[in-house]
């Protein structure tokens, strides 16, 4: 039986980032994961593959719009297949980048799944002798969600992990979710040709953010010929002749695909023929304040523990988790400077508290607007709509941030800044921007809170 100081179970965004810096710490690392999943969800059936798609669907929707830039572009067209291989060959590069990061740091690499026998023993599949270490780190990541009564035709009815690797565009689609899983798929299968239908049960598009900004950016996903739901519910759905049927308010519909996108949750797997019973609480591992689980010795971290489902938030978890590792180090985890990111066009991004949040709770605040119709380099590029929200309390510190528009999801970073670091409206107002930008836009919205008193 091999021995180690440190096993962790998952190789992704939380997993790897923490295996690699405990082993240039000197500490003796093993990394379980399947070859073909190292990078987690967010490499394999998330960020990446998902950004990727997006990028080509982005492109081909300037090749429609070129006319509006005077440039005109005879039979464009698209090739699925090589859209795909684009996909996969990113994918394959930034996995192969993840083996060799690992191997440069020292960190021991077990292929194959691996499952918790007890508080120090790990079992990897297809390896005879179990793996020993003192401390067990789960960065197990997460799966779809499927409800137990969705049909189980995989070709008909997919899961966003599926929807990623269809060999061809279907005629219609349903998509059961309008949240960034949703959205992001929907916007990329209708810009290929696809008459999508996204059917959200709850009042707004993308649960989380402020109800106002929802509001004003459905309109932009309707006009790119998106039929969207909100506040409705698939009554009904089954399987029809390969196809899918589903009632919707009513009234009977076919549909050629189905893709569930309700959300995900904690993958499990891990406890398979496990000796040992975990603490869970409203469905992730609980733990306490330095991610340590209710058995000795192993610690969660990730989409396995509370706060938002996100490759970032694993990884600020496992630079927290080293910190307490090396230093003992008493954590106090805060995840309300979260950055939310949607990558469809217009882009969407939020920070901190919104609005919905601030009036509940009764707090006042200070709000700054600034229209993307105004940016210069908005204008430019074609991209003017949209707007920035800045949030501030009375001394003028930001509360919260909201953007949609162009590159909104790294002009998010702005006010991520601003509210980790307190650095006030004032102190803002002085750092120069450079013109023409759309950070400029960010500016602008904090001075125009800076100047409404």
């Amino acid at each position: 039986m091999q021995n180690f100081d440190l096993i962790v179970l998952g190789g992704g965004p939380g997993g790897y980032p923490l295996a690699i810096k405990m082993a240039e710490k000197g500490w003796k690392v093993a990394l379980v994961d399947k070859e073909t999943e190292l990078g987690g969800t967010c490499l394999n059936w998330g960020c990446i593959p998902t950004k990727a798609l997006l990028a080509s669907a982005k492109k081909y929707h300037l090749l429609k719009n070129a006319e509006s830039f005077g440039l005109t572009i005879e039979n464009y067209s698209f090739d699925w297949s090589k859209i795909q291989q684009r996909k996969d060959e990113i994918v394959k590069k930034l996995r192969q980048g993840v083996v060799k990061l690992c191997e440069k740091a020292g960190v021991s690499l077990f292929n194959g799944y691996g499952y918790l026998n007890d508080n120090k023993t790990v079992t990897v599949e297809g390896i005879e002798d179990p793996i020993k270490a003192e401390k067990i780190v789960l960065a197990v990541g997460s799966v779809p969600s499927v409800p137990p009564v969705f049909p189980q035709n995989t070709e008909v009815f997919w899961t966003s992990d599926q929807a990623l690797n269809i060999k061809e565009i279907p005629e219609s689609l349903l998509i059961v979710g309008g949240g960034v899983i949703g959205l992001e798929l929907g916007q990329v299968m209708s810009e290929f040709g696809s008459k999508v239908c996204i059917v959200e049960m709850m009042p707004q598009i993308l649960p989380g953010l402020d109800k106002a900004t929802a509001k004003r950016i459905l309109p932009a996903f309707k006009k790119q010929g998106i039929e969207i739901h909100v506040a409705t519910k698939v009554e009904e759905l089954s399987e029809n002749n390969n196809q899918a049927k589903a009632i919707i308010k009513g009234k009977e519909r076919i549909f050629d695909r189905v893709l569930l996108a309700v959300g995900r949750k904690v993958n499990f797997s891990f406890m398979k023929n496990s000796k040992i019973d975990i603490e869970t609480e409203a469905g992730f591992i609980k733990t306490d304040n330095n991610y340590k689980t209710s058995i000795d010795g192993v610690y969660a971290i990730g989409d396995a523990v509370k706060g938002p489902m996100l490759a970032h938030k694993a990884t600020y978890d496992a630079m927290n988790l080293a910190s307490h590792f090396t230093d003992n180090e008493e954590l106090n985890q805060n995840y309300s400077l979260v950055p939310s990111c949607v990558y469809t066009y217009p882009e969407i991004a939020w920070v901190g508290a919104n609005e919905d949040e601030l009036k509940e709770k009764n707090v006042d605040y200070i709000v700054g607007r600034s229209l993307f119709n105004a940016n210069g380099k908005a204008m430019t590029s074609n991209e003017n709509n949209g707007q920035i929200k800045t949030l501030f309390n009375k001394d003028k510190e930001l509360l919260g941030a909201v953007i949609w528009g162009p590159e909104a999801n790294n002009l998010i970073n702005e006010g991520t800044l601003m509210a980790e670091f307190k650095i006030d409206s004032k102190k803002f107002s002085k750092v120069i921007h450079p013109h023409p930008t759309l950070s400029e836009a960010f500016h602008e919205s904090v001075e125009n809170a800076q100047n409404s008193d």
